[in-house]
């Protein structure tokens, strides 16, 4: 049983490692028709920061302004968990092993002194690296390529990486070769990291008992002994828990201290205990060995306990909190089939032991049930919501080719060269929705990092009445935005005001189309939520030539409104800052855009185009 089980994960590497080389190909052949060098290395770059560091679009561009001419060696400067990124990436005949030395080089150079450049945007990116160093702060410093290292070129590159963090000691680098790269997608699809994957470590246990399946165990532990535990295993014991350490000044762990510090024998009364996960487990003498443990509950305690025991404490406050105890749970999942069930099951104990503490971030995007859900009616209308960017990379060919989106929309991907445009990425969509239906382009572009669970827009934007809302206020705004850039120029590259705008595009959009409709019906509808029954909204989208007119008399509407002199003073040469800060419901600058979109609609209403609108809610009537 156990050579098949081996056999099968080697065929699934190699089906995965084949699904990889072919992603990175189309990308870089979707985004280089031109198939140059330079051009290649920058997709392959885009690639990477897509589906290695799960970046959104807007993250992308702007972490790749630096590249390009006087870039000091770097292509990519981005924030990824909270810290500072460096990263270098060179694609097939581009690395070489004195590249990782020479970017070696460039991360001392770069926080240690200005750059030699007259381009603003290497200044300013340069300049961020330099005072995140004077802070004493990690800089992460990746350099990835999709070649696969030989050990001559490990130990090549490993001498001056350990010489440089000695008199650098924030700088932490990572040299990353294809097998790495496979490493981190296998991750995605269910896996935890290789050199885990066979540790047993072991935890001496108190009273307890087995459940009558003999899956899971409970029992009392000593609070040093979950401290000795996790010294054994370290931050690996902590890779399936998204929530991670929050650091031992947050609230709950100034309370866990004060527990350990005043009280330790009342530990087990006032803490909920951990849950650990692991491929299996043998418990014998009060002494359970477990195989590839993971804690998906209880991280702040475990780490909390941790840092008191072999941190903070001296010999004689150690003794004294020997008495302590606390709840422990182990599962085992090796009787489960394959890696993706056994992630789910670690994903739902952690979904559902995991309620107490609010955390911002990325925390619980991929447990959240409302984007399980809507992954769920997505992929019954033809599309492949992903959740985790790269995990679409990690499904089965066939499977992926299934995807086939919805016919009757297919005229606004029609320029969308990607294989993969029917796979919609959660974080984009979620800002397509933002901007459109919710009105909100400055949320969507300004602030997106509060879109996921915990930060301080989620519950605006995703509530009980989100809920309730028809897939197509999610699915037609991210659809809109592919056909505006596609078709009408609202990309990075555009030298005019599409450049920034492709939220406030949605805005105007559905904006226009709810003024249609209050002129028609005599409503005063505010919010295109508004407009309950969704008839004339999936009646507009099926008519492939109705819409198109629409979008493009909504690109004349933005036209006009950058045109404005007021809005031309206002902007001077930060557009973005504009769209990011300026564009808020009831600012005098909406109320310039409402007026357009107002204009636009009275323009509208002796054309064949208003009849079209006309019939079609007088239909839904």
């Amino acid at each position: 049983m156990k050579v098949k089980q081996n056999k099968d994960k080697k065929n699934g590497e190699k089906h995965l490692s084949n699904n990889i080389i072919l992603s990175i190909e189309e990308y870089i052949k979707e985004n280089n028709p031109n198939e140059t060098s330079v051009g290649s290395g920058t997709s392959f770059c885009e690639w990477v920061l897509y589906n290695i560091f799960e970046l959104r679009e807007d993250e992308v561009i702007e972490a790749t302004e630096i590249s390009g001419k006087f870039d000091n060696g770097i292509d990519a400067v981005f924030e990824y968990n909270n810290e500072l990124c460096i990263l270098q990436s060179k694609y097939n005949n581009a690395h070489k092993v004195d590249s990782i030395h020479r970017f070696i080089s460039d991360c001392k150079r770069v926080v240690e002194e200005p750059p030699n450049t007259d381009r603003e945007a290497v200044i300013k990116v340069c300049r961020n690296i330099l005072e995140t160093y004077s802070k004493n702060e990690n800089i992460n410093c990746y350099y990835i390529t999709n070649n696969s290292f030989s050990e001559w070129e490990r130990d090549q590159f490993r001498k001056p990486i350990n010489e440089t963090i000695k008199t650098h000691k924030k700088l932490k680098f990572y040299i990353l070769d294809f097998d790495n790269i496979l490493e981190k997608m296998e991750i995605k699809n269910g896996g935890i990291p290789r050199e885990f994957r066979e540790k047993w470590i072991k935890l001496n246990i108190g009273q307890n008992f087995e459940d009558i399946f003999e899956t899971s165990i409970v029992g009392m532990v000593k609070l040093k002994d979950l401290a000795d535990f996790v010294e054994k295993g370290g931050n690996m014991l902590f890779y399936s828990n998204i929530r991670n350490y929050l650091g031992k000044d947050t609230t709950i762990n100034k309370g866990i201290k004060s527990t350990l510090d005043q009280v330790p024998e009342k530990f087990w009364y006032f803490n909920n205990g951990i849950t650990i996960v692991c491929e299996e487990f043998i418990s014998k003498n009060g002494v359970v060995e477990m195989h590839a443990p993971q804690i998906v509950n209880g991280c702040q305690s475990a780490k909390s306990l941790w840092h008191h025991f072999y941190i903070s404490k001296t010999k004689s406050d150690i003794k004294n909190t020997q008495d302590g105890y606390l709840l422990v749970k182990i599962i085992e999942t090796k009787k489960i089939a394959n890696d993706k069930e056994k992630k789910a099951l670690r994903d739902n104990i952690t979904r559902y032991t995991n309620s107490q503490n609010a955390v911002k971030g990325l925390d619980f995007y991929a447990l959240d049930e409302f984007q399980r859900d809507l992954r769920n009616r997505l992929d019954a209308f033809g599309y492949y919501y992903e959740i985790q960017r790269g995990a679409f990379i990690t499904e089965p060919s066939t499977k992926q080719k299934s995807y086939k989106g919805h016919p009757e929309y297919d005229y606004l991907l029609q320029n969308v060269k990607s294989n993969k445009k029917y796979c919609l990425p959660a974080k984009e969509v979620l800002q397509a929705f933002t901007a459109g239906i919710n009105l909100r382009p400055n949320i969507a572009y300004g602030r997106a990092n509060e879109l996921t669970p915990f930060g301080s827009e989620w519950e605006k934007i995703v509530n009980e009445k989100t809920k309730e809302m028809p897939l197509e206020n999610f699915l037609f705004p991210y659809l809109l935005s592919k056909y505006a850039k596609e078709n009408l120029g609202y990309k990075p590259g555009a030298e005019d005001f599409r450049k920034n705008s492709i939220f406030l595009f949605l805005s105007t959009y559905y904006l226009f189309i709810t003024g249609i409709t209050n002129k028609i019906k005599g409503t005063t509808y505010e919010n295109p939520t508004d407009i309950k029954n969704t008839f004339i909204f999936t009646n507009i989208f099926k008519s492939a030539q109705l819409n198109i007119q629409l979008m493009e008399i909504t690109h004349d509407i933005l036209s006009s409104f950058f045109e404005d002199s007021t809005i031309e003073d206002e902007i001077g040469d930060n557009r973005k800052g504009f769209v990011q800060n300026k564009m808020k419901r009831s600012s005098k600058f909406w109320n310039i855009l409402e007026r357009k979109v107002e204009r636009a609609v009275t323009n509208t209403e002796p054309k064949t185009i208003f009849k079209d609108i006309k019939k079609i809610i007088n239909e839904e009537l």
